[in-house]
């Protein structure tokens, strides 16, 4: 009886070994097919954000360190330019050019006319909240702050007024929708560091609000064949997602208006369901990623060019300039 208990003992052991070295060679197998770029997929759907890194990047700008490069939205009065206004005509404006500011999914809940911003990164971790609050003092709409003055860079609130409060006259700018800009961009993927795009005005100038201008590349790029400055680098021309969104929401207010302009400018083409790059990338374990966006749905994309080599247009945007 011991020896066939010591024969059954000896058989299960040897399955289970049998088995591990089996699931060890798979993982293996899979390992190395992720090592090779076998099992990278071309492309996936973005569908996490960085709350606050979004929340920030659409109001302000700024580089890998931290330090201020452009400001989007907000005008700021006595020098004070931690706090940062913008005049609309009704509180519902305010509030739907708040909701811009929010990343896709994020988590807001409303109270009254009241809001709150719960800010997670891209694994749900909290990183804190912004508050929109209606305001009873005359001219005032509404006021935006952090649940930490320290949470924002170069910003700590945003006032909405009325635009018959704006305490400034409140001037047209220069440029319609649809008219065409020269802007001179730098730009270090052909060999040159400065060229001129016709720019697209797609949003006019208002209190608080700067015009938006935007060009397509004429032609397509692979992010691996960039240059270690990628494209455009001394002004922040290249969006981010955060941008990217505000950008299409605009466009598809009237998108055939808008895609006869970018006709007339003579440049890339806006064409429906053709994505273009954005100014992010990330790296993840096998593979290295550019988010890039069609512009006709608002979906974003994030395309592996670690081990593919997609090619597509570019979209710039400049909200910076005085018009």
């Amino acid at each position: 009886m011991k020896t066939i208990k010591f024969l059954h003992t000896l058989a299960a052991l040897a399955i289970t070994a049998a088995s591990l070295t089996a699931c060890s060679s798979d993982d293996d197998d899979d390992n190395k097919n992720n090592q090779n770029g076998q099992n990278v997929p071309e492309s996936e759907a973005v569908t996490s954000y960085d709350d606050l890194s979004f929340f920030q990047n659409a109001i302000i700008s700024v580089d890998s360190l931290g330090r201020f490069q452009s400001r989007h939205y907000g005008q700021s009065f006595n020098n004070d330019t931690t706090h940062l206004y913008i005049g609309v005509e009704t509180l519902a404006d305010a509030e739907s050019l708040f909701r811009e500011w929010v990343a896709p999914n994020g988590n807001v809940t409303k109270t009254g006319n009241d809001l709150t911003y719960l800010l997670t990164d891209y694994d749900g971790k909290m990183q804190g909240s912004i508050f929109f609050k209606a305001s009873a003092a005359a001219g005032t709409l509404a006021e935006v702050t952090p649940s930490s003055p320290s949470l924002l860079k170069h910003f700590r609130q945003v006032t909405f007024l009325q635009n018959n409060a704006w305490p400034f006259n409140s001037t047209e700018g220069k440029y319609r929708l649809g008219d065409i800009r020269e802007l001179n961009v730098d730009h270090n993927v052909s060999g040159y560091t400065q060229v001129t795009y016709n720019f697209v005005c797609i949003r006019e100038k208002s209190n608080g609000v700067n015009a938006m201008f935007v060009a397509i590349s004429p032609d397509e790029y692979v992010p691996k064949t960039w240059t270690p400055k990628d494209l455009l680098y001394n002004v922040p021309a290249v969006p981010g997602e955060d941008k990217a969104l505000t950008i299409s929401k605009i466009l598809r207010k009237d998108w055939n208006f808008f895609a006869s302009c970018f006709d007339d400018a003579g440049k890339g083409k806006l064409n429906k369901g053709e994505l273009y790059w954005l100014q992010k990338k990330r790296t993840y374990l096998f593979k290295t990623c550019q988010w890039c966006i069609d512009l006709s749905k608002g979906d974003v994309d994030q395309w592996d060019f670690q081990w593919h080599n997609p090619s597509k247009h570019f979209i710039m945007c400049i909200d910076w300039l005085d018009d």
